[in-house]
């Protein structure tokens, strides 16, 4: 989408202002090649759904976070909550918790855009019990 915009812009914008305002026909340029690292970035988050190794819920992270960490408990699993540090992720989306379960990890984040709360991601990584993320997958419907 972003490169179909470009292309009007540049096609049908660019030639006369950039006569006008270089400054502004730099500024268009470089604006459209960060909203490409973007989408770039985007297609790189969505590889992780990929084999149902993530999948996006509608409820807030906090409490998908509660829902996922008391069935492990109940379940007699532990979970511990690990350091969570993601400087990758360009302000889409919001770390909420990060769980090291045995040789695997949850990782819950919320996904923005701009200021609105679209959905939250819940990614499964290494050896997570397949039947916990199951139970958690029959109380979402």
């Amino acid at each position: 989408m972003a490169s179909i915009c470009y292309f009007i812009v540049a096609v049908y914008a660019m030639p006369d202002q950039s006569e006008i305002f270089p400054l502004l026909a730099i500024t268009i340029n470089i604006s459209f090649f960060l909203l490409s690292f973007v989408g770039v970035f985007l297609g790189f988050q969505g590889y992780n759904f990929r084999n149902n190794d993530a999948l996006l819920v509608r409820e807030g992270g906090e409490e998908v976070a509660l829902q996922i960490e008391s069935l492990f408990l109940k379940n007699e699993v532990e979970i511990k909550e690990s350091e969570f540090s993601n400087f990758m992720d360009m302000g889409l989306w919001r770390p909420i918790k990060q769980y090291s379960v045995g040789k695997g990890e949850i990782e819950i984040k919320e996904l923005w855009f701009s200021a609105f709360f679209y959905r939250t991601q819940v990614a499964f990584r290494g050896d997570v019990s397949k039947e916990i993320v199951e139970d958690y997958l029959a109380n979402l419907v």
